[in-house]
């Protein structure tokens, strides 16, 4: 009977804390549409692209960010063709490899990166190896970083897999 009431109240114990734990605050990279929360991922890579089509140019375009000091830096971009509306020259470093353009940046966003996103561009947000889809809107998309409880990492993510 002894054995039995330990081993309920360890398991009590142990329940509470990891409830406790889902709603302690850890670093997120937040992306919100409408001043709702669409995506939040625990920002342990400090790291996420953006890619799109050019609208002229038809071709993908891919912009690397990296997150520090919840601050955003444009860290490089790669593209396939010049054209319109694409740098032809930079300060930083250019190298053509595997049929693309790549571009060192090194520029620093600020707390908030805002994606406008239409039919023509079929934007996507890379974090990690999976992609997620921002579908055509009139409303930006805010990607920021922030404190989060885990929780709500947790929600976010589970949305994604059941729709």
């Amino acid at each position: 009977m002894l054995g039995k009431r330990k081993a309920l109240i360890l398991t009590g114990i142990s329940s509470l804390i990891a409830v406790c734990l889902m709603f302690i605050p850890v670093k997120a990279l937040t992306i919100m549409h409408s001043d709702q929360l669409l995506y939040a991922f625990y920002l342990k890579d400090h790291a996420f692209s953006v890619q799109w089509e050019h609208s002229v140019e038809k071709e993908a375009w891919v912009e690397y960010f990296r997150v520090h000091d919840n601050v955003i830096y444009l860290e490089s971009t790669k593209f396939k063709t010049f054209g319109a509306g694409v740098p032809s020259e930079s300060e930083h470093r250019t190298v053509l490899k595997d049929g693309w353009v790549h571009m060192a940046i090194d520029r620093k966003i600020g707390y908030e990166l805002v994606i406008r996103s239409n039919q023509m561009n079929d934007y996507q947000l890379q974090f990690g190896k999976d992609s997620y889809v921002l579908n055509p809107s009139d409303t930006a998309y805010r990607v920021t970083v922030k404190g989060m409880p885990l929780i709500t990492i947790l929600v976010t993510q589970l949305k994604r897999i059941v729709r």
